[in-house]
């Protein structure tokens, strides 16, 4: 063979090979499991209807207002703030993190978004490791998380005014 074969051949192989590493099949996204706490359509309006019959009703008459008892957050605001959450928590030596929600009303005064309604807000929690040398011999699998107070809470997601019902 040539000179000029030879590189033909290098040529028309080297393209080969990058052809069929490019034709790889991606992998696809794992499916993920729903978690064990998640509830079914018909008991979420079981648990509206009684909100709404036990403490809404007592809210609203005492509060002589329709209010708010439902809350929207948008799905990516929640993950930035997730991953935000995880960043700062690490960071300050937190682990088994957590959320807790708060129920809140706004002070019936100019600059709050909606004077005198309800809110509800998101804490970040945590447990705070301590160092590899400690040891308790009475360890227990259930701790309650404390509120991880050095990072900010999560507010104002979208509230209905007077609120809807569960469609």
């Amino acid at each position: 063979m040539n000179t000029k074969s030879i590189q033909k051949l290098a040529l028309f192989v080297i393209i080969m090979v990058l052809s069929f590493q490019s034709c790889e099949e991606k992998p696809k996204p794992q499916k993920i499991k729903p978690p064990k706490q998640i509830i079914d359509y018909d008991y979420a309006q079981k648990l509206e209807e009684e909100y709404k019959n036990t403490r809404g009703a007592i809210i609203n008459k005492y509060l002589q207002i329709e209010d708010t008892r439902e809350f929207w957050f948008d799905l990516e605001e929640l993950k930035k703030y997730i991953a935000f959450v995880e960043q700062e928590a690490d960071s300050l030596g937190y682990k088994r993190l957590g959320i807790r929600i708060y129920n809140g009303a706004y002070p019936n005064e100019k600059g709050f978004p909606d004077p005198g309604y309800s809110t509800v807000f998101i804490v970040p929690t945590g447990h705070k490791t301590k160092s590899k040398a400690s040891f308790s011999p009475i360890s227990s699998t259930f701790v309650i998380n404390d509120n991880i107070h050095e990072i900010p809470a999560y507010n104002y997601g979208h509230a209905g005014k007077p609120p809807k019902h569960v469609n």
